[in-house]
């Protein structure tokens, strides 16, 4: 069987058992906290403490009011955590599990498609602080909060198909993790995470104009805001996330028959 069949082979077996990805994934995320009192409620405590920290620093320093920031990082850092997952912990996928892989046969994309709903599952328990936050401040939900949806399924698209390309990248070439977990802290500073846009000079507009991640936050926090990102905004981010997953499947497709002996 050629490169180009067992790939694709690979890659319907890995969807059609995406129930199966996500129940490990599940089990995956909450053995973590497993008896503990809170259980998984640590992981939103954690996503509180962090937006607390940065609305008591931050918002004086930027001149901005408490609430309002509040409101806006409690949107957009549960989604920036999700891509930086995606950036610093999928390099290690195929090189964690090769016990796994070398005890059962299963698709080795499965293995990217569980990590990838694991941070899924993160991303919903991160988002109750800011469904905290919305009643603290008294935010009345609206219908385009919806379009947050998509969005994510836009981002999970994206970083499945990254997420690919870097775990077989990773699998022979270990200095990958912790070269992209630098590389995700660099992203951030120029990633509006903790700013907004239009805080920048018209003249700075390329610091998140040609960051790819900007258009993947925007997806999902501008709805969870209350307001519709900007039609180049969604096609943007859907045709990197077309792209993206047609690399990740050509980087399988070149290197499967290779990672047994990179693993």
């Amino acid at each position: 069987m050629g490169s180009a069949a067992i790939a694709f082979k690979d890659l319907g077996g890995s969807l059609a058992r995406l129930p199966l990805a996500a129940r490990l994934a599940m089990e995956d995320v909450h053995g973590k906290y497993r008896r503990t009192i809170l259980g998984p409620l640590w992981i939103a405590l954690g996503q509180a403490a962090t937006i607390a920290g940065f609305v008591l620093v931050y918002s004086n320093l930027f001149g901005v009011a408490p609430q309002s920031f509040a409101i806006f990082l409690s949107a957009g850092i549960p989604v920036w955590v999700l891509m930086a997952s995606y950036l610093s912990d999928m390099p290690n996928t195929f090189i964690a599990e090769r016990g796994v892989i070398e005890s059962y046969e299963l698709p080795w994309l499965l293995h990217v498609w569980r990590r990838s709903f694991s941070y899924i599952i993160l991303f919903v328990h991160h988002l109750l602080t800011f469904v905290v936050v919305m009643a603290i401040f008294h935010v009345e939900p609206t219908i385009n909060m919806l379009y947050a949806i998509p969005g994510l399924l836009i981002v999970l698209f994206a970083g499945t198909g990254f997420g690919t390309f870097l775990a077989v990248v990773g699998a022979r070439y270990r200095d990958l993790q912790p070269a992209m977990g630098v590389a995700s802290g660099f992203l951030f500073l120029f990633t509006p995470v903790m700013w907004h846009p239009e805080q920048l000079r018209p003249e700075l507009s390329w610091a998140y104009q040609y960051n790819p991640l900007y258009y993947y936050i925007s997806v999902v926090r501008e709805p969870l805001l209350g307001r519709l990102p900007e039609p180049n905004v969604w096609i943007g981010a859907g045709i990197g996330a077309i792209v993206l997953f047609f690399i990740g499947f050509v980087a399988f497709l070149m290197g499967r028959r290779r990672l047994y002996h990179w693993l």
